[in-house]
């Protein structure tokens, strides 16, 4: 059995808060022994230490460090608390796909989000099974506003829990400051491709801006989007086309130009190609004529 690293979760749409609590054990107290919980059972240590189990994996949770355990694992105490150990604990459950890994990498959604949400995309979030804290204090102080919430009445509870719970839930997140010299590549040639997208831009033109060689800036693309910087570029320009197609009454010519196809006939077949009819027919499956 491999060693879980990551909890990765597809989104949208994003988990959502149970319960929740602040717990202090004295030196002897044990850790309760669970099985097939049904959701996923976050331990953040605020002072002490807790040494817990998980199938074939433990950990020493120490003070500002916290632990994910899953919804669907035996999770038990190795050894009664050596001291006192005061610890948030919350529970939380997701409606979409999720995965245990040993590294973070990409989950392929089963079903793709709707082709007239332009701005959607699935995204995987990944948190560090077990990690150092990088601001606890400031998370402590999330946790605190969290658990206050979930006493108010349920209506004014709803929202404001489960925003501050998403807020939290990023504050886990797995950090980019560890990401791959490549991802960070790979993340500011699409911040320049979205940015220039209207320009013709060659390999040549990536290589001179990045000062990298054009075959390792493919590469970097392709681990982390799958895509070449030309392909990721040719689908960016037919969703924005496709934007402009049903948000705008501009003629095939003018998306070409503003999509940064040079000919409306090229930007046509590619546009078939990627969508399985022309431009012209998509428009008018969602135009209403006038009366």
């Amino acid at each position: 059995m491999s060693k879980t690293d990551f909890l990765s979760f597809l989104v949208p749409p994003l988990p959502y808060f149970i319960e929740g609590n602040f717990t202090t054990y004295q030196k002897g107290d044990w850790h309760p022994n669970r099985y097939n919980l049904g959701y996923f059972d976050v331990i953040i240590i605020k002072e002490g230490l807790l040494h817990i189990g998980e199938e074939d994996e433990s950990w020493k949770i120490t003070e500002n460090h916290a632990l994910i355990l899953e919804p669907d694992k035996h999770h038990f105490p190795i050894e009664a608390c050596t001291e006192q150990t005061s610890f948030y604990w919350f529970h939380f459950q997701t409606n979409s796909m999720w995965c245990a890994q040993s590294s973070p990498d990409l989950i392929i959604p089963s079903t793709p989000i709707p082709e007239l949400h332009f701005h959607s995309e699935h995204t995987t979030i990944h948190l560090p099974k077990y990690q150092k804290l990088v601001n606890p204090h400031e998370l402590f102080s999330k946790l605190d506003y969290l658990l206050a919430s979930t006493l108010k009445t349920r209506k004014l509870a709803l929202w404001e829990t489960q925003q501050t719970f998403v807020n939290i839930f990023q504050s886990l997140e797995y950090d980019e400051n560890y990401k791959s010299s490549s991802s960070k590549l790979a993340e500011q040639i699409e911040i320049f491709l979205k940015q220039n997208y209207r320009n013709a831009i060659t390999n040549k033109d990536l290589e001179t801006h990045f000062h990298v060689h054009q075959n390792y800036l493919a590469r970097c693309m392709k681990t982390t989007f799958q895509r070449t910087p030309l392909e990721y570029l040719m689908d960016y320009r037919l969703d924005q086309g496709r934007s402009l197609l049903l948000q705008t009454d501009w003629s095939i010519q003018q998306i070409t130009e503003e999509t940064g196809f040079s000919q409306a006939s090229y930007f046509s077949k590619c546009f078939k190609e990627r969508f399985g009819m022309s431009p012209k027919n998509y428009r008018q499956q969602y135009w209403k004529p006038a009366n």
